[in-house]
C-alpha cells in the first residue's frame, strides 16, 4: 500500500509518498508561488515520480477545513476532494482525507525521533501529567492544536487561534515596547507570524519591508532587539496558553519563525515564560520543545492516512 500526503502552507507546500506503516518513501518541497493552484502542484509530483497505485491520500492545508473542502489562510488557494481527486492516480479517490496542518503535526507527535526536537526548557518538577500536549505552529500564519493522549490513544483537537485577540499581558508589553504602533496589533497571528515579526520590526525601528528570514539572521543591533522582543512576547503568549490549554506534556513550537525566534533568543523567551506571578508552579510544570524538522507534519498525514475508514 502506497499512501500520498501534503502539507501545504501559505508559502510552500511538501508532497510525499509513504509506505503502509507510515514511513516517508520520497517528498518533495514546492514554492507555491510557482504554481497557480495545489493541483498544478500534484501535477508535477506525480510527472516526477510516475503515477504508482495510491491506496488513501491525506493533505494537509494551513486554513479551515471541512471534510469535504479547505482553503488557506495566507493565500488564495481552494481545495475540494473532487478537484484534488482528478490529479490523483485511480485508487486514491475513496481515501482522500483532508485535514489541517496543525492536526497533521498533531498526529506526528507520537511518531517524532528526538533528533527531529530540541528542548527550550525542561520542566522543574516531574508531576503525574494530564496526557495534555500543545502545538503551536509559527510560519506564514499562527494555530495551535491541542492533543490528549488516553488509554486508547489520543485525540487531536482544531482550532484557528490565529484569528484571536492578543491576550492583555502580550498588549501592554508590545504598548511599552512600540507605543502607538501597538493599535496596528490586533488578532495573535498579526504578531505571531511571518509577516507580524516584519511588523515589529517596522514597527520598532521605522524601517519597512523586511522578509521574517532576514530578520532573524541579520546581525545587525536593530534585527536582533526585533528577535529578543518577539521572542519576549512570545514568553508572554505561552503563559496564556498554559492556562487555556494546561499542556503538562509539553508545548511544541513549530514553523520557520518560531525556529528563527527561539533559536535567536531563547533566554529573552524563558525569562517572559518563567516570570513570577500566580500560578508559576503551574507553569514550571510544562516543558517547551521545538520540532526542527519542517516535514514532520507529512508523518502525522501518513498516520491519518494510513487508518482503516470508518
Amino acid at each position: 500500500m502506497t499512501i500520498f500526503v501534503a502539507d501545504v502552507g501559505g508559502t510552500n507546500s511538501r508532497l510525499a509518498l509513504a509506505g503502509d506503516g507510515g514511513e516517508i518513501i520520497v517528498s518533495n518541497r514546492f514554492e507555491n508561488d510557482e504554481f497557480s493552484s495545489f493541483e498544478g502542484i500534484v501535477s508535477t509530483f506525480f510527472k516526477d515520480h510516475g503515477t504508482c497505485e495510491i491506496s488513501r491520500a491525506c493533505i494537509a492545508v494551513a486554513g479551515p477545513v471541512t471534510s469535504r473542502t479547505a482553503r488557506l489562510t495566507n493565500r488564495d488557494w481552494s481545495f475540494s476532494v473532487p478537484d484534488i481527486a482528478t490529479v490523483l492516480p485511480a485508487g486514491a479517490v475513496g481515501g482522500l482525507t483532508l485535514v489541517n496542518d496543525l492536526v497533521a503535526l498533531g498526529h506526528a507527535l507520537p511518531c517524532l525521533r528526538r533528533d527531529q526536537l530540541t528542548d527550550i526548557r525542561k520542566p522543574d518538577t516531574a508531576g503525574p501529567g494530564n496526557g495534555q500536549s500543545l502545538v503551536v505552529g509559527l510560519g506564514t500564519g499562527m494555530n495551535v492544536c491541542l492533543i490528549k493522549a488516553h488509554p486508547g490513544g489520543m485525540s487531536v483537537f482544531e482550532a484557528e487561534l490565529g484569528h484571536a485577540s492578543l491576550p492583555s499581558s502580550v498588549q501592554a508589553e508590545l504598548s511599552a515596547q512600540t507605543g502607538d504602533s501597538a493599535g496596528k496589533f490586533v488578532s495573535i497571528e498579526q504578531l505571531f507570524s511571518g509577516a507580524g515579526l516584519s511588523r515589529l520590526h517596522t514597527a520598532a525601528t521605522g524601517k519597512p519591508g523586511q522578509a521574517a528570514h532576514r530578520i532573524a539572521g541579520a546581525p545587525d543591533n536593530a534585527s536582533r532587539r526585533t528577535v529578543k522582543t518577539a521572542a519576549h512576547l512570545l514568553g508572554l503568549l505561552s503563559r496564556e496558553l498554559v492556562f487555556q490549554y494546561l499542556p503538562l506534556g509539553g508545548i511544541y513550537f513549530a514553523g520557520g519563525v518560531a525556529r528563527g525566534v527561539l533559536g535567536g533568543a531563547k533566554p529573552a523567551f524563558l525569562d517572559a515564560f518563567n516570570a513570577p506571578g500566580p500560578f508559576a508552579d503551574l507553569v514550571g510544570q510544562v516543558p517547551v520543545r521545538l520540532i526542527t524538522d519542517d516535514a514532520a507534519a507529512l508523518s502525522g498525514a501518513a498516520a491519518l492516512a494510513g487508518r482503516p475508514m470508518a
